[in-house]
């Protein structure tokens, strides 16, 4: 986060500029919990004067409020400010980009947020902003591993692990460090992450700031404790949240994961149902769902209304273009004996259309070099169900191999984006 208006060269500080001085009480705040006082002071900033800087730094001002703002899931003011700004020209514009990118992605709409990190990434290394590197950085790891694309999703990762060596600071050290987890439990296995998982639940001012940046963080992490057992872990997590739930009364963003979390945890399905109502994060309310689905498929009974559940998760997924979730979701439905009745819409625009949703996703797998087990594991299929798809893709697509489906991919996918078919 922003304690000064250090971004761009250092020319503002707290003892002589009013709007620095105001900025690092804001930082105070917000690493204290005390959110509303986080969001006022940062506010209060973006009004003030700087006679050294004055246009950067009021600037920095409101795009470090865009930011809290954008964490506490309030969409509707952060992009009233953005707009009122403007685009910006040279450093501010890589900034506004940046920042824009990281509400579009939290806001739902992964397509949009990946065309403006990348952007933004651009823009910040001509014009020499490097500091708001992890701002791209994060946005481009969590997006690409929400549509599926996980080596996009390792590079981006480690890039971020680069920032951090870096001292680049303007994403919290627990925001960069689920993005790393959650990269590392797609390509590795729950079983062989869930210790970083435990770690990032239990480390107290690190936790904490993840918790405020990331609504649905704290009910992954609990969830994946629990998934291997370990109680412990996430009851430390469900304490935390509710520590800071109870600190931040009328703040829904915290308030929904303090119940998300804990209804993980008690098997409470009224909490749960609870926090779906509360988010405001599309991509939480949809894990919510999905708990909730879980929870109520235990009972045999119960499974047309965990199908229902599994649909809504099921549309908000691929609503806003989230198709590893979609992955997961439909494996559960198939779980419970319920096939989807909705067709992947969040399928990219890139989409071979001689393919089915599934044929698609085992075969641009394939084409980046997953073995069957591998694509099986990202796709919640059996091994057997991939080598099943890959056949008919060979077929379909006129290759005989991996190898021939790798080198001819790239003009398949590309040729069907430009509507000129195979």
């Amino acid at each position: 986060m922003i304690d000064r208006c250090t971004a761009f060269p250092d020319r503002c500080a707290p003892a002589s500029c009013d709007v620095a001085r105001l900025l690092a009480l804001s930082a105070d705040a917000w690493r204290e919990g005390r959110l509303e006082a986080g969001v006022a002071l940062a506010a209060r900033a973006a009004r003030g004067m700087c006679d050294a800087a004055a246009e950067e730094c009021v600037f920095l001002a409101n795009m470090r409020l865009v930011l809290l703002l954008s964490q506490l899931r309030d969409f509707q003011k952060a992009r009233e400010i953005l707009s009122a700004i403007g685009p910006g020209v040279g450093r501010t514009a890589a900034v506004a980009t940046l920042v824009k990118a990281q509400l579009t992605v939290v806001s739902g709409d992964l397509g949009e947020a990946v065309e403006l990190a990348r952007a933004g990434l651009a823009a910040a290394e001509e014009s020499g902003v490097r500091a708001w590197l992890p701002v791209g950085h994060f946005t481009l790891a969590s997006a690409a591993l929400r549509q599926g694309e996980l080596a996009t999703a390792i590079r981006y990762a480690r890039q971020l692990q680069e920032d951090a060596v870096f001292g680049r600071e303007m994403v919290p050290s627990g925001q960069s460090a689920w993005a790393v987890v959650q990269v590392a439990e797609a390509d590795r296995g729950r079983a062989k992450t869930a210790h970083l998982a435990a770690e990032l639940l239990t480390s107290g001012v690190v936790t904490r700031q993840l918790f405020i940046a990331e609504p649905a963080a704290a009910p992954w992490l609990v969830r994946l404790v629990l998934s291997v057992g370990d109680r412990a872990s996430a009851a430390e997590g469900v304490r935390e949240a509710r520590r800071l739930a109870e600190q931040n009364p009328g703040v829904h963003s915290v308030e929904a994961a303090a119940l998300h979390t804990a209804g993980l945890l008690e098997n409470d399905a009224t909490k749960l149902q609870m926090a779906v109502e509360l988010h405001g994060d599309p991509w939480a309310r949809a894990s919510a769902i999905e708990d909730l689905a879980t929870l109520v498929a235990r009972t045999e009974s119960c499974r047309p209304e965990a199908a229902e559940q599994y649909e809504e998760a099921l549309r908000i997924y691929l609503e806003t273009g989230s198709l590893r979730d979609s992955w997961r979701v439909r494996s559960r439905l198939r779980s419970i004996d319920a096939g989807p009745h909705q067709r992947d819409s969040g399928r990219p625009r890139s989409g071979v259309p001689s393919l089915t949703d599934t044929e698609y996703a085992v075969a641009k797998l394939a084409a980046q070099g997953f073995t069957n087990g591998q694509a099986a594991e990202q796709l919640f299929l059996s091994r057997h169900t991939v080598a099943f798809h890959l056949r008919k893709i060979f077929r379909k697509v006129g290759v005989c191999s991996r190898v021939e489906l790798a080198r001819e991919w790239s003009f398949l996918d590309v040729a069907s984006a430009d509507g000129e078919g195979i």
